[in-house]
This record gives C-alpha cells, sequence and structure tokens, in this order.
C-alpha cells in the first residue's frame, strides 16, 4: 500500500455517516437546482464542519455501483471539467465539477419532493 493510498484509507474512516450523508444531499440538491452541474464550490459553505477530506472523499464515491452511481465527471469534448477551487486552503487548485446521472436526477428530485412536501 503506497502512503498516499494509506493516508486516503485513515482519511475515509474518519467520515461519519453522518457527515457522508449531509455531503451527498448536498451534492444532489446543489447539482438538482443547478442544472445537473455541481462542484464543491457551490455547496461547501453550507455544510457544517465535517472531518478534514470529507467532501473530496465523499463525492469521488458517489460514482460508484455502491452508491447508486448518482454523479460523473461533467466533461466537454472528453475532457473533464474543473473549476478553481474557492476553499482559501487550497489556493486556487482545480476540482472537478460533476453532473447528476439519471440514477442521480431521481434520487435529486425524491430528496428535493420530498423536502417540499415535509
Amino acid at each position: 500500500m503506497t502512503p498516499a493510498h494509506r493516508y486516503l484509507t485513515a482519511m475515509a474512516a474518519r467520515v461519519t455517516e453522518w457527515d457522508a450523508a449531509l455531503i451527498r444531499q448536498a451534492v444532489l440538491g446543489t447539482a438538482w437546482l443547478r442544472d445537473g452541474r455541481v462542484s464543491a464550490n457551490d455547496f461547501r459553505d453550507y455544510l457544517p464542519e465535517v472531518a478534514q477530506g470529507a467532501v473530496g472523499l465523499t463525492i469521488r464515491q458517489l460514482p460508484t455501483k455502491k452508491h447508486g452511481a448518482l454523479i460523473r465527471k461533467a466533461t466537454v469534448q472528453g475532457h473533464p471539467i474543473t473549476v478553481p477551487s474557492t476553499a482559501e486552503s487550497t489556493h486556487g487548485k482545480p476540482i472537478q465539477v460533476w453532473e447528476l446521472t439519471p440514477a442521480g436526477r431521481d434520487a435529486a428530485r425524491e430528496l428535493i419532493e420530498g423536502r417540499v412536501a415535509a
């Protein structure tokens, strides 16, 4: 196991189910309101402080079958779309833009409609 893999594994172990659920809701809800595309810049400020690295780790799990394949990397002509991060700690490093998959659109619609009905 590489040092980077050990570090990411340790970080992922610190992400609570609560944090992951909040981030998942933020991703889906924000993407739904922004015509299906989202980056961490769009919702980071609305989340409570969560485990360091939780946003990136959680988002990277959402495209997997295990998590419902809810999002995928947004691309233009086959190239990933990135935007500069607005988090001060990242010094403007590029971050990924994600887009909802059909399953993600369904999950986001259920999330939003459930909130409206409540």
